[in-house]
């Protein structure tokens, strides 16, 4: 009988401890999705372009078919570029208030050798 009870507590114990568990994702993966979400329109925008994007702590990566992009004329490619790190700057600026730091893009091949960088200060 003292069997029965004690595992009647354990099972009591293990269903209140489930109750006390967190069902939500931390901060830190909830800001993340919002930022990766905030530069997911280059994606669409520039298709044939970049094939991936990855945000890491203060880099955005934007991962790239090289041929494509080497395809691109200069101004294109350049705007390209401005337009990436513009939108991770606002992106990170919104989760991010009155933090301070360099971000940066890192334009990589699909091997992640990197092609370009470009950074700003906020």
């Amino acid at each position: 009988m003292t069997t029965l009870r004690s595992l009647g507590v354990l099972a009591a114990l293990a269903y209140a401890l489930a109750g006390c568990a967190q069902t939500t994702a931390p901060k830190a993966n909830t800001v993340t999705a919002r930022e990766q979400d905030a530069v997911a329109p280059l994606k669409d925008k520039y298709k044939d372009v970049i094939t991936g994007l990855d945000v890491k702590n203060r880099t955005l990566v934007v991962y790239v078919e090289p041929n494509a992009m080497y395809s691109m004329d200069e101004g294109a490619e350049a705007a390209m570029k401005a337009e990436a790190l513009r939108r991770w700057k606002t992106a990170w600026v919104k989760e991010h208030p009155r933090q301070h730091g360099v971000l940066r893009v890192d334009v990589r091949d699909y091997f992640g050798r990197e092609i370009s960088t470009d950074s700003t200060t906020i």
